[in-house]
């Protein structure tokens, strides 16, 4: 069978090339080489591993609250509690 892939087109090329441009300054900020690993890098330690923790920590929370906002908007916008006779 053969594979295919999709055809990114302008838009997705450039895409590509932001995230790879990204990627290459992530490595080269926050990781060093390291054979014994399998990916062959290892997270830089000292006060770059603290910033990149609380780098991550600060996005993560963001995206947490940010699902937890639509979460409540859908809750809000379309269920409506019961009591338990109705549940029943």
């Amino acid at each position: 069978m053969a594979e295919y892939k999709i055809k990114p087109g302008k838009i997705g090329k450039k895409a590509i090339n932001t995230y790879k441009n990204i990627e290459e300054r992530f490595k080269e900020t926050f990781l060093e080489e390291d054979e014994t690993k399998e990916g062959g890098y290892r997270l830089k330690t000292g006060k770059t591993e603290k910033a990149v923790v609380r780098a991550y920590k600060k996005i993560e929370d963001g995206v947490t609250g940010a699902y937890k906002k639509v979460e409540n908007a859908f809750v809000d916008a379309f269920l409506e509690k019961t009591d338990d006779e109705e549940k029943k």
